[in-house]
């Protein structure tokens, strides 16, 4: 494990998944069955590292109302420190997803105010805890400014970056901002396109690249090498959070001096696990729980 904390910043949220009894049609009303769980980019991935045994903290938002206290507690309950997080009158964030019956996303919608309550002078207010982070993993749901400080803040502090894109829209933040020396970003392929060409993102000073192609597995893109791996066969459920899972598995194989290849392999090891539950976090997972994932679907290529 490493010495000094993995500091997790961006969304938490409230996951509102209506799962469709039968195929999808736009436009019209569509019979569903309803759950609620506590999500958010930046927090699932802390919950799924807590679990691990990971020492995380939360920099997020949360509303002084029923449903930030009800988040609150979960992200307490599986371990993951909220001491630098905001609290404040605006309402908690919310995460609508339209299911197919197979599981598949056929629309999402979010509302935070994250970008108005995480700011570039809050964060400054916490410049000396984020000085003591092993690595920041940085979510796009922040704003630009508040993305571009904390970049500049790990690049004078030597503190390793990872960047999640969270979707399209909110990838287009990423195209301006000094990229230089960043460990990690996690672009699916629509996003990347939205940032830009894998050859100008190395360009741009990008230690790795790990493009997401869903059931086309994944790519791991740096200067000196590139490799692919599909995706794990498994009976999807649900895809929330899929990828925040992956970023998890990923970041704590890293974590443990793992080669990029099992890095990869760790997190397609806990988004095969995740695929194959309802929500987008596994409240039993455990190192063991992980490993044996891993063990399953690589043990024959070592």
């Amino acid at each position: 494990m490493l010495p000094k904390p993995i500091v997790c910043i961006g969304a938490a949220l409230v996951d509102d998944m209506y799962h469709c009894v039968q195929t999808p049609i736009s436009g019209t009303s569509n019979p569903a069955t309803y759950q609620r769980f506590a999500g958010g980019v930046a927090r699932n991935v802390a919950n799924h590292l807590a679990l691990l045994g990971h020492d995380v903290e939360l920099i997020t938002h949360f509303g002084q109302d029923t449903e930030g206290k009800w988040v609150q507690d979960i992200c307490s309950k599986a371990g993951i420190g909220l001491t630098h997080s905001r609290i404040s009158a605006a309402g908690t964030g919310h995460y609508a997803t339209i299911l197919s019956p197979e599981g598949e996303l056929f629309v999402a919608a979010s509302v935070t105010a994250l970008e108005e309550e995480i700011t570039p002078e809050f964060l400054e207010s916490h410049s000396e805890f984020l000085a003591s982070a092993a690595v920041l993993v940085l979510d796009c749901n922040l704003s630009r400014e508040s993305l571009n400080w904390l970049l500049d803040f790990a690049r004078n502090h030597q503190i390793a970056v990872i960047i999640e894109p969270v979707s399209v829209p909110k990838a287009h933040k990423i195209k301006t901002l000094n990229l230089q020396n960043v460990l990690l970003i996690t672009p699916g392929e629509s996003e990347l396109s939205a940032i830009q060409n894998e050859t100008e993102m190395e360009e741009r000073g990008i230690l790795s690249i790990w493009l997401r192609k869903g059931k086309q597995g994944s790519t791991l893109i740096s200067p000196k090498n590139e490799f692919s791996i599909p995706a794990p066969k498994v009976n999807v459920t649900d895809t929330t959070g899929a990828g925040d899972a992956a970023l998890a598995g990923w970041i704590h194989a890293w974590s443990e001096n793992n080669n990029p290849e099992d890095c990869v392999r760790y997190g397609h090891a806990l988004a095969a696990l995740i695929l194959q539950t309802k929500g987008a976090v596994l409240d039993n997972l455990s190192p063991a729980l992980l490993q044996t994932s891993f063990e399953n679907l690589y043990g024959n290529e070592k």
